[in-house]
């Protein structure tokens, strides 16, 4: 039973493996940093005295990711074993911010119209910011083995606050809320790691862009 055992546990780590290339916790959290030039994105420049934006979420300028590696619902049967390989990547909120934030600017004169001369002050209280890679799979009769292999985003919504200010009074408050629109998507076959984490690094800004436009809508329907 235990050379049985032995025989299975390396059978699917080798069918992992075969994935990842070796991946672990540090090389995703450093090749994420490479697309940022290893650098947290710089907020935009752009000043508009309407319009502040601010964060509630804790940040480490020195952190781009923090990535953890998990190994879930290993169900080891007789004739039946199941496992969950994931490495999830946490994103730097400031990531999700700074992109919040250039959208919101883009769109500003809708804003803008509704303010007659006051100050808006938006809040950012949380924002989708991780991704998984997941390799899952099963073996039946220690012959017949299949993987899923697909990445898993963060399922968190968007949730911003604001405020109008007039002559330092707030004169309306309220919170908006906005459903993530992140979707898992399958991995092809020999796509590499490094591909699937850039890929979803670029549709997580599109992604983003897109939530705050419906933030923005919500809030100019409201104000």
């Amino acid at each position: 039973m235990l050379k049985s055992y032995s025989f299975v546990v390396l059978l699917l780590s080798f069918s992992s493996l075969f994935f990842t290339g070796c991946l672990t916790a540090s090389k995703m959290d450093k090749y994420v940093a490479s697309q940022f030039n290893n650098k947290l994105p710089r907020p935009d420049k752009k000043n508009d005295s309407s319009i502040l934006i601010i964060s509630s979420l804790r940040s480490d300028p020195d952190i781009i990711s923090v990535t953890e590696k998990k190994t879930k619902n290993v169900l080891p049967l007789v004739v039946y074993w199941q496992y969950d390989y994931r490495h999830t990547c946490v994103l730097n909120p400031a990531i999700g911010v700074n992109d919040f934030r250039k959208a919101t600017y883009q769109q500003a004169k809708k804003l803008r119209q509704k303010l007659n001369g006051q100050q808006l002050e938006l809040i950012v209280e949380q924002i989708p910011r991780s991704f998984a890679i997941v390799d899952k799979g099963a073996l039946l009769l220690f012959v017949i083995h299949w993987d899923e292999l697909y990445v898993e985003p963060d399922p968190k919504d968007l949730v911003v606050s604001y405020r109008i200010v007039q002559n330092g009074t707030e004169s309306k408050s309220g919170r908006i809320t906005v459903k993530s629109i992140e979707k898992s998507r399958g991995i092809r076959y020999f796509q590499s790691w490094k591909s699937c984490a850039s890929e979803f690094l670029v549709q997580y800004n599109l992604d983003i862009a897109e939530m705050t436009k419906s933030v923005v809508n919500k809030l100019a329907d409201e104000l």
